[in-house]
């Protein structure tokens, strides 16, 4: 991985664990709903300012997003009591993404998403290799589902700072935690296979896309 690339990496890695910070810090402090609020609906609307400038139809959609921001700054109040609503929302329906993209592939006729990544990686793949890597993507699906539904039970019965803990602090090390088990699982399933790292994975599907854009063009 070159320079750049490590340093956007670091650079991403800095902004979601200060995103995460800043998150815990609204929830757990009064008087810092303010900066909840903003943390909900700021990159939702960088995200349609972007996609609207880039749009043949910036002509309205730009306006229409000016009208948006106004109706947000005048309904300010009622939201910003309400902020954690929309931290919840935005962290389950993430997960929930997350279960889809990866269930999806799982469907008759689909090639599961982490044989996809492996075959990206090694090439052609024997049939037990097809039939784990079946097995890890349902274990991913499985686990964004779980993630989601314990971050609602907690929303719905805890209280917004036991949350907040679980979605700030917890969920990304049990990712972490998740990629470790699998490894081992691997190591233990497919003991004479070359092993691999996510970042392997990563690399392939990155360069699978840099491909594939190049031949769009």
């Amino acid at each position: 991985m070159s320079a750049a690339r490590r340093l956007r990496a670091a650079g991403a890695v800095a902004a979601i664990v200060a995103y995460q910070c800043a998150a815990h810090h609204a929830a757990s402090t009064p008087g810092a709903h303010g900066l909840g609020l903003a943390l909900v609906i700021v990159p939702l609307l960088l995200i349609a300012l972007n996609a609207a400038a880039r749009s043949n139809a910036r002509v309205w959609l730009l306006p229409l997003w000016a009208c948006a921001c106004a109706a947000l700054w005048f309904g300010r109040a009622p939201l910003t009591a309400h902020f954690g609503w929309g931290l919840w929302l935005e962290h389950a329906g993430f997960n929930l993404a997350l279960a889809w993209m990866f269930g999806r592939t799982l469907a008759a006729g689909r090639e599961p998403l982490c044989t996809q990544f492996a075959a990206m990686v090694h090439g052609k793949l024997e049939a037990r290799v097809v039939r784990y890597t079946r097995r890890v993507t349902l274990a991913w699906t499985m686990f964004f589902v779980a993630t989601a539904l314990v971050s609602t039970l907690l929303f719905a019965f805890a209280s917004i700072v036991t949350w907040s803990t679980f979605a700030n602090y917890l969920a990304l090390p049990l990712v972490g935690l998740m990629f470790v088990v699998e490894y081992a699982c691997r190591r233990i399933a497919l003991p004479d296979m070359e092993q691999s790292s996510p970042l392997d994975a990563i690399r392939a599907y990155t360069r699978s896309m840099q491909m594939r854009r190049s031949g769009a063009q």
